[in-house]
């Protein structure tokens, strides 16, 4: 047994639930042995309500923050229209560039709701039936908009129905597209792949990236966690993405974000999905 520290919740005896730290400990005897458990409780009531006014402002600042970008990015759709339409390329580039950093920008944004979301206790998933392959289409669609000097590449892409939140899925494996992108060289191969086995559909994709140590593999899930590798010293990000990943997949059935990298040899991050009962 070793210390263990998680925040929980304990009946007063006036019946109201409190905001607690409970740390745990072994109690051992000369020779080592476990001969009981010390636990120490502390009151975070403070700490907790800090936190949820927190998460209540970035919500209501993301979603403030998405009315406008929705009107710069249908605006922006509209000139491009227009300027194809009379022939105006240098106006349809600039229109295309605005639209590609208002849809990053709307990503960023809709990464910070779903975080206040989650630690607010607040989100919810919409499940569906739906077809995978086609949201992988549409996925790596999106992802060539974003100017991407990679190439793509899908294995096993078999119809695969699935169920699930489809928005959320989607938010899943964009970040995961968007991370082998980031952290891997313009030319390079992404591959992007979906296997069907034992009522479950595995999604993977693989970069033929700059690789990640066995240390940062564990840590890859906390929240505000940045790998420490001097290759990406001039790479951005809120070091939110793997950690909103693990919790969206956490929400389906307990799923979870895996693994398997080498430092200089790539990565390949893959989680499954069920399939509809029958």
């Amino acid at each position: 047994m070793e210390v263990e520290h998680f925040d929980t919740k304990r009946l007063t005896k006036t019946g109201n639930l409190l905001d607690v730290s409970l740390t745990q400990s072994p109690i051992k005897d000369a020779k080592g042995n476990i001969i009981g458990v010390s636990k120490i409780t502390r009151d975070i009531t403070g700490k907790k309500q800090e936190e949820r006014r927190k998460n209540d402002f970035v919500a209501m600042a993301s979603h403030e923050l998405k009315t406008p970008l929705t009107a710069i990015t249908g605006f922006a759709q509209i000139l491009m229209n227009h300027s194809k339409k009379a022939g105006d390329d240098f106006s349809w580039r600039v229109m295309s560039r605005i639209e590609v950093q208002a849809k990053k920008m709307s990503s960023t944004i809709q990464g910070f709701l779903n975080l206040a979301r989650i630690e607010g206790g607040k989100i919810e998933l919409r499940k569906e039936v739906f077809e995978l392959d086609a949201l992988v289409s549409e996925i790596v669609d999106d992802a060539k908009l974003l100017g991407t000097k990679h190439f793509f590449k899908l294995t096993n892409s078999e119809p695969a129905t699935v169920y699930a939140d489809r928005e959320k899925i989607g938010q899943v494996l964009m970040n995961l597209v968007s991370n082998a992108i980031k952290y891997s060289p313009a030319g390079s191969t992404i591959t992007i792949g979906c296997e069907k086995m034992a009522g479950k559909v595995i999604l993977s994709v693989r970069d033929e990236g700059i690789g990640i140590s066995a240390a940062d593999q564990k840590r890859l899930s906390e929240r505000f966690y940045h790998v420490n590798n001097e290759k990406i010293q001039n790479t951005t990000g809120f070091g939110i993405g793997l950690y909103l990943v693990s919790e969206i997949l956490r929400y389906h059935n307990n799923s979870s974000i895996l693994v398997e990298s080498e430092e200089g040899r790539g990565s390949i991050f893959y989680f499954e999905i069920d399939v509809p009962s029958r």
